[in-house]
């Protein structure tokens, strides 16, 4: 019987324990569990936006066979091949997995933060679904809410909360938005759409202190904050690794290829990992992970990591994929090309980065089936169109069709599959997400399908009353 212990309990560790879970001659323990089981962070947009009550944020129960503890991991104590956690527990391994993500950077400005560390009342996190939950039912209609932060998910926030009817203001120090992933062009589209639907924008801005109700900026007005979203970043966890002597990185616990770290029995995945090739680690990236390393520790001992940059904009309206490393498309890189498209009006940008007939990087604002049809290609490696613009407008290319629309990218998981999800009985999201795991992954599904399940009941309710024998008024009387 192998035995693996995973450290950490995040959408990483959930995500390997739940492949894990059902393979034969494995015994899986989860150390640092929570006693309410993870939430899915992918859903916390959704939960900010709509009546998503907080139980339907918790990731899936494990199969029975996977032991969970819920004390922390204190020691990993390479010697003895066992991991120690706080309440004197002792748990061998033959592999074990750390997957102990990363803790919030907290802004250095009074106010926002309490003795200890609590954030004071009326903060909130973006990433915590908990907290996404919280803010919805704290805010009042129309209130003033200051969204800090100039990444992915200060940006999502910022949209949903002015779509809802907030009065939002977006502060960043940084010269534009999202820089680590768009280029100028699309960080300037993205800034026209988010003004279209009402978001004050105070770039370049540096807060200095959190008042009873408003932002306090080192130079202009202060911005009304009846609440504070905080977006400012994270640091991995590695304090079990580098007290274990692992080798560690400014972004994680160096792994190769088969996510094995410079220990051949400790492997390191999501936010803890640096992974070849990754810069950061989104969440489809962390889940990913995950599955390559359980049919790595199962069926595959030779697979490999290909890690690929895919990040998505979840909320109606916000239509963005990047694609690849960003500096790709600055334009200044030997044997790149570069294929460009602009509508400001309309809030439309592309940018590709190719060499040959493959895609190395890309930025798409506002265009959504390029987006879809994009992000396929790059994750599969495959070569785009010899028309460099049809994937732009939804051309085919030469005695081809574009493909099946696909609504999670994650788990690729087309509309097609979703519809014969419904016939077959998920009747609501919970259950298709079950069924076909879509808005499993990054969350940035989670409008579409919702929209596409209401249709089709809305469908199967209209057929149901076609049908039906409605009684006469003689019957009925």
């Amino acid at each position: 019987m192998h035995r693996v212990v995973i450290i950490g309990h995040g959408p990483a560790g959930h995500r390997l324990a739940e492949r894990l879970g059902t393979a034969e001659d494995t015994r899986v323990t989860v150390v640092g569990a929570r006693p309410e089981g993870p939430y899915d962070p992918g859903l916390g947009l959704a939960a900010l936006t709509t009546e998503l009550p907080l139980d339907l944020l918790a990731l899936p129960e494990h199969d029975q066979r996977v032991r969970t503890v819920a004390a922390r991991a204190v020691s990993l104590d390479r010697a003895h091949r066992v991991v120690l956690t706080e309440d004197g527990g002792r748990h061998p391994y033959d592999t074990v997995v750390l997957a102990t993500g990363a803790h919030r950077e907290h802004p250095d400005v009074p106010g926002v933060y309490e003795v200890g560390g609590r954030p004071a009342a009326g903060v909130w996190h973006v990433d915590s679904p908990r907290d996404c939950v919280g803010v919805r039912t704290a805010l009042t209609a129309g209130a003033a809410v200051a969204v800090f932060g100039a990444d992915l998910p200060a940006v999502e926030s910022a949209h949903a909360l002015a779509v809802r009817g907030h009065h939002v203001t977006l502060v960043h120090q940084d010269a534009r938005l999202m820089s680590g992933d768009l280029d100028p062009g699309a960080s300037a589209a993205v800034a026209r759409r988010l003004r279209e639907v009402g978001v004050e924008q105070r770039g370049g801005a540096v807060p200095v202190e959190l008042l009873s109700g408003q932002l306090v900026l080192r130079e202009g007005e202060p911005v009304p904050a009846e609440a504070l979203l905080l977006s400012t970043g994270t640091r991995p966890n590695t304090e079990l690794a580098l007290e274990a002597g692992l080798e560690v990185g400014e972004t994680g616990v160096r792994v190769d290829g088969h996510l094995r770290s410079s220990d051949p029995r400790v492997h390191a995945i999501g936010s803890c990992a640096a992974a070849s090739g990754t810069e950061r680690c989104t969440l489809s990236a962390a889940r990913r992970q995950a599955e390559t390393l359980a049919e790595i520790l199962t069926t595959s001992p030779e697979r490999r990591y290909r890690h690929t940059e895919i990040v998505r904009a979840r909320g109606d309206g916000l239509d963005l994929v990047a694609l690849g490393p960003v500096e790709l498309l600055a334009g200044n890189t030997a044997g790149v090309d570069h294929v460009a498209f602009s509508d400001p009006r309309r809030h439309r940008y592309a940018r590709l980065a190719l060499s040959g007939d493959r895609l190395l990087a890309a930025n798409l604002v506002g265009l959504r089936e390029a987006g879809a049809e994009l992000s396929r290609v790059h994750e599969a490696g495959s070569p785009v169109p010899s028309n460099r613009f049809a994937p732009l407008f939804g051309i085919a290319a030469a005695g081809g069709a574009v493909s099946e629309t696909v609504l999670c990218h994650c788990n690729n998981v087309s509309e097609t599959a979703l519809r014969t999800a419904f016939r077959q009985g998920a009747r609501d999201v919970a259950a298709l997400a079950a069924a076909t795991r879509a808005t499993t992954g990054c969350g940035s599904c989670a409008d579409d399908v919702r929209r596409l399940c209401a249709a089709l009941q809305r469908d199967r309710i209209s057929e149901v009353t076609e049908d039906s024998d409605v009684p006469s008024e003689e019957d009925a009387a």
